[in-house]
């Protein structure tokens, strides 16, 4: 395509994708230039644009320079400039535009920034509401900061991203005296030079005091450094940290992992219940958790999907801070049948009234460990839903004097079939159940049947007999039981 042509085919397009009103304007890989951008922030009306992506348009600071002019840009809420050739000269521009007064994030990933245009851009006082600002794969530390830009960082910037720069501990040593990063509670500074200087320079910052997310993986960090973040006393609002390759010790991981439950316990603990589900601990931030003495405190326990296996239950049943522990969630950690043998030998949770164990990877053999557990005795309610349990694991826990005092059970989707719920109907040991769902495993007439002709479950208010196989005769079967009139809710 000659050069005419190619100018036609800008002209056309941008004529096709600004006249459709759309408030994400997408040009990315259009190669538009600079040439281009002129011709779409001069000719155009963009004023219903909220969103542009210019990214991979081979465009320069010239182009840059020519889109901060676009009057018609006032509504734009987020600028994606990705992998194009955009320097400091192109970042103070857009600093210095007056005409995006709206601007909440822009992203310069993969250009040639340094810190200059970086710092110029975060203290920017026309971007008034500048939340997010990528910097990732530019110059940033290449070479040495000798001109400060003046004024404070934008307060309403929330998350700096400076991954995969060339950041030493004195180009960090620098960002930290311009109080750059004092309105963050996200910054990025993986992959970049930080040593120990600069790892215990950001330790020691009262700016740093509204961080929550501290990424610093992939850097040269030791001992020194990681065990002056962990004993930090201005890192005090962080809840996620990240430290992996970098050069310190166990000793010094085991401090780090410590300063990480302290803050998430801080953060998390409210009253008695400690909400830690979703934080990817893994066996070592379990291990963390468990050594801390504020679990003493805690009563309700949440930890789904935490990437726990059955080590991590040993680590739970070796713990001596959990005797005021009343309620434990477990949920989707993939514990397994050598987990619940370990658990059901641990002393310290003879207190418990609430085990969540839903999709754990138990089998029969689990539960019957769990069945002939010493510790588990006080259990009121239970849930094993989507395990496979076959009636054959149904069987261990209805013939178990451990679980007499269950007063809501939950056994969905387990595979249980009508011999499970025989099991349940028939269990000597099931009398105080209020609360039964049995939903998603294939039960039949059969299994109706059992329910009207048990001589116990007197006590159920609760029945839940969803996604089985029943038909509505089966219901009536239900409704028309003496026993069951008195049935507060029935789902079927």
């Amino acid at each position: 395509m000659n050069t005419r042509e190619r100018d036609l085919y800008i002209v056309k397009l941008l004529g096709e994708k600004v006249e459709g009103k759309d408030s994400s304007l997408n040009l990315s890989y259009e190669r538009l230039g600079d040439l281009g951008v002129a011709f779409l922030a001069r000719a155009k009306n963009l004023s219903h644009v909220t969103h542009l992506d210019l990214s991979w348009n081979e465009i320069t600071d010239v182009g840059v320079q020519e889109l901060a002019k676009a009057t018609s840009l006032t509504n734009l809420l987020s600028l994606n400039l990705d992998s194009n050739r955009i320097g400091c000269a192109g970042a103070r521009a857009l600093a210095q535009s007056v005409h995006f007064p709206s601007l909440k994030m822009i992203s310069l990933t993969h250009n040639r920034v340094s810190d200059e245009g970086a710092l110029t851009l975060v203290k920017s006082a026309n971007l008034k509401n500048l939340e997010t600002l990528g910097l990732e794969l530019n110059h940033i530390g290449k070479t040495r900061l000798t001109q400060f830009p003046d004024g404070t960082a934008n307060t309403h910037l929330r998350l700096l991203n400076l991954r995969r720069n060339h950041i030493g501990d004195e180009a960090l040593a620098n960002w930290l005296q311009t109080g750059a990063f004092a309105p963050l509670n996200h910054l990025n500074l993986g992959w970049n030079r930080i040593g120990d200087p600069g790892a215990m320079a950001l330790a020691k910052s009262p700016l740093l005091g509204k961080l929550e997310k501290l990424f610093l993986d992939s850097n040269h960090i030791g001992n020194e450094g990681s065990l002056a973040i962990a004993r930090s006393k201005h890192l005090n609002a962080l809840t996620d940290l990240y430290l992996f390759d970098n050069d310190f010790d166990r000793e010094s991981e085991t401090a780090l992992l410590d300063f990480r439950i302290r803050l998430l316990i801080k953060k998390h603990l409210v009253g008695s219940v400690l909400n830690l589900n979703g934080r990817k601990m893994g066996n070592k931030g379990l291990a963390a958790l468990m050594r801390s003495e504020r679990l003493k405190d805690v009563e309700t326990l949440l930890l789904r999907n935490n990437q726990i296996d059955h080590r991590g239950m040993r680590i739970i049943a070796e713990s001596k801070n959990l005797s005021g522990l009343r309620s434990l969630n477990l949920m989707s950690n993939l514990l397994g049948n050598k987990g619940m043998v370990l658990f059901a030998e641990a002393e310290g949770v003879s207190n418990l009234k609430i085990l969540n164990l839903e999709n754990t990877g138990i089998l029969s053999a689990g539960l019957m460990a769990l069945a002939k557990s010493k510790s588990l005795a006080a259990l009121e309610e239970l849930n094993l839903s989507k395990n496979e349990l076959t009636g054959k694991g149904i069987r261990y826990l209805a013939e178990s004097g451990n679980f007499r005092n269950l007063k809501r059970l939950v056994v969905t989707d387990i595979e249980m079939g009508d011999a499970g719920l025989r099991s349940l109907a028939m269990s000597e040991h099931l009398s105080q159940l209020e609360e039964l769902r049995v939903n998603g495993n294939s039960l039949t007439r059969v299994g109706v049947n059992l329910l009207v002709r048990s001589p116990n479950l007197n006590k159920l208010k609760t029945l839940d007999l969803r996604r089985n196989l029943f038909r509505e005769a089966d219901l009536n079967l239900i409704t028309g039981c003496d026993r069951f009139k008195n049935l507060k809710e029935l789902r079927f």
